[in-house]
């Protein structure tokens, strides 16, 4: 009977021992210390969130990023098509070039090698006369469009006689190859129009 008595007390102390372990783990799983690291892990995970940053953002930086770009080359047409400009009309000033198809293979021997389609997208007036004003050298008309009101005119250009200067007046148009659609293309032209715009006034050589 000692024996049998000291097993009951044994399967007793065994099962408060047991559960005494149990406990223990349950609150170590579901306790406050465990849900706080728990919340604390979950605020701190943020690998998500750097992607919906730069879907938010990612698109406008790369819209900045090709305006940046777009509006250098267009800076850079209008420095060379000024300069093709200038030393074409220097050749008309000369004598050297005669004609309009004269003028237009000049300005684009240079300014060809950087601009698509120059031939046949360059407009031009060039005009001669003693003096500027009604009955002499009148501008052409340079529209919103970003178009001349003369596209290819090429007239009374002679040289200067003995006394009486004669005045050349250069005027050049060309559409611009790259737009944004997004941002006016004034802007990348500067003068609130989609086409780079460059003129020449001189005096002819005699």
């Amino acid at each position: 009977m000692r024996w049998l008595q000291q097993l009951q007390r044994a399967r007793i102390l065994f099962g408060l021992v047991s559960g005494g372990h149990i406990v223990a783990r349950f609150k170590n799983m579901f306790g406050p210390a465990t849900i706080s690291v728990g919340v604390r892990r979950f605020a701190a995970a943020t690998r998500a969130a750097t992607a919906v940053e730069f879907a938010l953002i990612g698109v406008a930086f790369f819209l900045f990023i090709f305006s940046i770009f777009v509006f250098s080359l267009d800076q850079f047409l209008q420095t060379v098509l000024d300069d093709s400009v200038r030393a074409a009309s220097r050749q008309v000033q000369l004598g050297k070039i005669t004609t309009g198809n004269g003028f237009v293979t000049a300005v684009c021997n240079e300014f060809g090698v950087v601009a698509p389609n120059c031939a046949g997208s360059l407009q031009y007036a060039v005009q001669g006369g003693l003096y500027f004003g009604t009955g002499g050298i009148a501008a052409a008309n340079f529209d919103t469009s970003g178009n001349l009101s003369t596209p290819a005119a090429f007239s009374n250009v002679t040289a200067t006689a003995a006394g009486v200067p004669t005045f050349l007046l250069v005027q050049v148009a060309y559409p611009l190859p790259f737009i944004v659609l997004a941002v006016p293309s004034g802007v990348a032209t500067e003068n609130g129009t989609p086409s780079l715009y460059s003129a020449v006034s001189t005096e002819m050589e005699p």
